[in-house]
């Protein structure tokens, strides 16, 4: 790539990378926090959302330096550019793969969490209707109709 054109592409690529980057993170802050508003999301959304702009700037300066052959006339540029573009989607599309699956985590963590403390309300409530005067979840055995005990025949 000539000298003058390898500034334009850098700054070009980089001001895609920042854009796209900010529209991850703020979609990704309110995806993550999902419909009840909880915070939580914005250091999981900051932490991917670094990874995508190193992995795209990574991208930018491979092609800036790879195939001289692709320099010195407007078509080499611009196709250097929708080359730069479509990496730049998949990285996007990973990226959003990336904090699906984190969402996903984070529904299946709550509804696991709700059916615990579900649980533990019944935990303490007996299982059969204990006998007048008997506590507890387990109840003993009632006795039996003649005074001999429990069972006897």
């Amino acid at each position: 790539m000539p000298d003058n054109e390898l500034p334009g592409f850098l700054i070009i690529g980089l001001v895609l990378i920042v854009a796209d980057g900010q529209i991850l993170y703020r979609g990704a802050k309110r995806y993550l926090n999902g419909p009840d508003g909880r915070a939580g999301g914005g250091s999981v959304a900051w932490m991917v959302v670094t990874v995508f702009h190193l992995a795209a700037i990574g991208l930018l300066a491979l092609l800036a330096v790879v195939a001289p052959g692709w320099s010195g006339s407007t078509a080499a540029f611009v196709g250097r550019l929708g080359v730069f573009l479509l990496l730049m989607a998949v990285a996007h599309v990973l990226t959003l793969s990336v904090l699906a699956r984190r969402r996903e985590d984070r529904v299946v963590e709550t509804r696991y969490r709700e059916r615990e403390t579900g649980r533990a309300d019944v935990a303490g409530q007996p299982t059969v209707t204990p006998v007048p005067g008997q506590e507890g979840r387990t109840p003993r055995v009632s006795p039996d109709l003649g005074s001999q005990g429990p069972y006897q025949a």
